[in-house]
């Protein structure tokens, strides 16, 4: 009999439980080995998932709504999620960033299909003085874009259920501009994030910045926790620390990555914050021979101003995709 490879078992119960995590609502075993193969490449048979599943039952991970149904995540099973196997999860961001852009069809031309967004959920009773706190940032383009949703108690954004108590907050996340890039045959490299700081309205350095293919947390959630932006002052007087993203395109594709950035902004995409020269440094970050540095803006500015003005928030950066015309002006919503 062959032996286990009791390492294996474990990643692929914390496959099984990142599906379900994932997820909306139950999924049985074939729409799980489905995934399982699609999004991880993991080949199981249904057999083995339901294997799996038993397993995580009896440790109270996922629990079964029916037979036809399936099963669903637990919180038990949430909180593993976020603990297990730190190791395979050491750029997990690098690795999130590349599949949303490939699975990202926005079409700036046609202002449709699905885009990137980060999901932020805010207490109810605190959503108003979040939407105020974020004015000033919004009015001085220090986003991706002006699109975002609302979910209250008991609805979903991008898959994502939002919980009694809370309003559901999604922000559009600059990876759509990577998934841009992409479809045209530009590939960008995604290096760092970090905070980019502003004096007299231009971006000026980056003072911190944390490498994707080294973390398994996202570097803007980290820099909300540990109130290390000053995201409401930049807005206000031209000068602080805003969450920045830096990449590299090749410096041939230069004329065509311009292009596509104009058509971006056309479709209300201002995400780029300063785009250097071949070979050179951009806001004193060093570019690699033959390539051009990009800085973009953070999707999550927004939340951190409000995160600044001591409004709770939960965040979860590029947690999904949704429907672009699904979104609405902030301003809409303000109005509301």
């Amino acid at each position: 009999m062959a032996k286990i490879d009791s390492r294996e078992v474990e990643r692929e119960k914390l496959a099984i439980l990142r599906v379900l995590g994932s997820s909306s609502g139950s999924l049985g075993s074939q729409v799980i080995a489905r995934r399982l193969r699609d999004e991880y490449g993991i080949e199981l048979s249904e057999r083995a998932v339901r294997y799996h599943l038993g397993l995580l039952d009896e440790q109270g991970l996922t629990t079964k709504v029916s037979r036809r149904s399936g099963r669903s995540v637990t919180t038990a099973g949430l909180d593993e999620l976020s603990n297990a196997l730190v190791t395979d999860k050491v750029g997990f961001v690098s690795d999130k960033i590349e599949l949303l852009a490939y699975q990202s069809t926005f079409d700036a031309g046609t202002q449709s299909g699905l885009i990137p967004v980060n999901i932020s959920l805010f207490q109810a009773d605190q959503f108003k003085d979040a939407l105020k706190a974020m004015i000033p940032v919004f009015k001085a383009g220090i986003c991706v874009a002006e699109k975002v949703a609302v979910a209250e108690a008991g609805g979903s954004l991008g898959g994502l259920p939002v919980p009694q108590g809370y309003v559901g907050f999604a922000t559009v996340c600059s990876i759509v501009i990577n998934g841009t890039l992409l479809k045209s045959g530009v590939p960008m490299d995604s290096r760092f994030g970090g905070t980019l700081q502003f004096r007299q309205n231009r971006p000026w350095r980056f003072t911190d910045l944390i490498h994707y293919s080294g973390s398994s947390l996202d570097p803007s959630e980290i820099f909300i926790a540990s109130r290390m932006t000053a995201v409401g002052e930049t807005a206000r007087r031209g000068a602080g620390k805003v969450l920045a993203n830096f990449r590299e395109v090749p410096a041939m594709s230069l004329p065509l990555v311009r292009d596509l950035f104009a058509k971006l902004e056309k479709a209300g995409i201002r995400g780029l914050v300063a785009m250097g020269e071949s070979g050179k440094p951009v806001c004193e970050v060093p570019v690699g021979l033959n390539k051009v540095g990009l800085v973009l803006s953070g999707g999550l500015n927004p939340v951190a101003a409000a995160a600044e003005a001591g409004i709770g928030t939960r965040n979860r950066a590029m947690s999904g995709l949704m429907d672009f015309n699904s979104l609405q002006s902030f301003w809409d919503v303000v109005k509301k």
